[in-house]
Parts: structure tokens; sequence; C-alpha cells
């Protein structure tokens, strides 16, 4: 990721609190881990916030061994041609709703302000028959440590309504946490791509090569006996309570902890932990409209 964009997310996307927050009386979720907490960030320019999700799309798109040498404004361009169902002549409403906005934060927040690796570029993902993107987590990092692995698959939502935005995260949490999912849906989409992992002497990409050939008779025996374990970073992006900040932090907890107080996740079999990364901000529509605009008349590419 060129210096630019690292500089202008460390300069603009500030870290406000962790949850549980003491001072203001605020919990966290009920689903985060006990040794975890929800982190609220904040920012105020909601035009360097378009530019960040804006540069970000091509680091999400492409693995730093494409980029490299490559002429980056063609790349970025034929992203949204290749790796996303982004139609021009689509009108505003459908392009709204496209996932690629929180998805290319979310790559972008994890890898300055949680220090991951891309275990694979999310990019390749895309079905260009079908012209649809493959289902699955909407980031494959990792953290690779000496004594385990963490696997970071994540889930994001860029919504106007925050309160919509985690029904929408509950109403498929439980799948998402589960074997099956973890293994039928996204190790098995992962595994077309083997090729593509950019770290192959990591150990998940060790595992990954003998599951191709059959000689791993247990793939989730395999993780735990490799201290390998997920955890899930559930960004959301909302508009701002009309109260102010800590009143549209507070909302979002509170829904959570009151409406889906009696989650869990009895179908996963490996070790996992959970949190949320809250940002509001003050227009979500308008800053996705931005992005819309840029993409539209082929804005540059910051240097």
């Amino acid at each position: 990721m060129k210096q630019s964009l690292q500089n202008l997310i460390t300069d603009s996307i500030l870290l406000e609190y962790n949850l549980p927050n003491h001072t203001l009386n605020y919990q966290k979720s009920c689903i985060t881990h006990n040794d975890l907490n929800d982190n609220c960030y904040k920012i105020d320019d909601l035009v360097k916030l378009s530019r960040i999700v804006y540069e970000s799309v091509l680091y999400y798109s492409y693995d730093q061994y494409q980029l490299e040498g490559g002429h980056h404004q063609g790349m970025f361009e034929n992203a949204f041609k290749r790796k996303f169902k982004f139609n021009e002549a689509a009108d505003e409403t459908a392009k709204l709703k496209l996932g690629f906005y929180g998805e290319a934060l979310l790559y972008s927040l994890l890898k300055i302000f949680y220090n991951n690796e891309t275990l694979v570029c999310r990019g390749y993902f895309y079905d260009i028959q079908k012209k649809s993107e493959v289902t699955g987590y909407d980031c494959f990092h990792l953290i690779q440590n000496e004594d385990d692995l963490q696997l970071w698959f994540g889930e994001t939502k860029f919504y106007q309504n925050g309160t919509s935005a985690v029904d929408s995260v509950f109403s498929n949490i439980t799948k998402a946490i589960s074997n099956d999912y973890l293994i039928e849906t996204n190790f098995t989409t992962i595994l077309q791509s083997k090729g593509n992992i950019q770290d192959k002497d990591s150990t998940i990409y060790k595992i990954l090569d003998k599951w191709e050939k059959s000689l791993i008779p247990n793939l989730v025996n395999e993780l735990n006996s490799n201290n390998i374990k997920l955890v899930y970073p559930i960004l959301i992006t909302y508009d701002q309570h009309k109260d102010g900040y800590n009143d549209s932090i507070n909302e979002i907890i509170t829904h959570i902890n009151t409406k889906y107080n009696t989650t869990s996740f009895p179908n996963i079999g490996i070790d996992y932990s959970i949190f949320f990364i809250l940002l509001p901000i003050s227009d979500v529509k308008q800053c996705k409209k931005q992005i819309i605009e840029w993409i539209d008349s082929k804005e540059p590419l910051m240097s």
C-alpha cells in the first residue's frame, strides 16, 4: 500500500475509545470475546473517507505481486469491470447498494490498525461468467505468530441505518461462525485459488496443500492441532445519530445486547473470537455518491 494512503488513513481515522468504556458506562457487545474490546473510530472529514475507500479498492482487488510493475490507474479502472459487479450504466440506487465500499474499507483498517497480512486477495473471487462475487467472508487475512495463526475472516456493513446494519449481521452470523461455512464455503473457495496465496511458507498454505491431496481426513482437527483460530471482525459504518457520536455508539451496543443477547455459536469446532469496529459518519449516502462520481469520471489515484 502506497505511503500516501497509509498516511491519509492514520491521520484521518482516529480511535476514539474502546468498549467497554467505564467513563461513559458503555458495555461492549454480548458476543465480543472476553479478551477483546469493541473499537470505536471517528473521522470528521467525509471527503477523506471517500478518498480512503476509493484508493483502497486497488489494494483490495490486487495482491502485491499483481501490482508490481503494473499501471495502477488502469488496473484500478479494470477492477470495476473484472472484480466487482459494477455496471457503469446502472442507476445511482443500484450503485449505492454495492458491497465494495465496506469491503475496501475493512481491508485497509485491518492492514493499518490491526497489522493483518493478506491470506489471499478477495479480488480473486469474482465469477466472470456469472458477473457476481463468490459467496464468503468479506476478507481473508491472517496474523501468523510463532506459536499460533489467526485467520481474520470478517464482515462489513456500510449502511445509513446502524441498527439495520446490525440486524443484517445477525441474520447470518450463526451460519458464518460454523464449521460448514468456514470449511465447505470458504476454504473450498480459497482452495481453488490456492496458488494465489501470497505466503507459500505459511502454515495455512501447507495445510490446504495437504487437504487438497486428501492427506487430511478432518480439516477442523488439523486446524486445532496447529493452533489456528478464527477472528471475526465486524465493521459497521453508518450514519451518526442526531444526538452525536457517543449516542451513535451506545445505540448500536444497546441494540445488540438487548435483541441478540441469547446468540450462541454451537456449530464451530475451532477456537474463535468476535469483535466490532464501529465507525459512525456524517453521511453514508454522500460518502458513496462521491466515490461513484470519482469512478464515473475516472478520478486519478493519489501519487
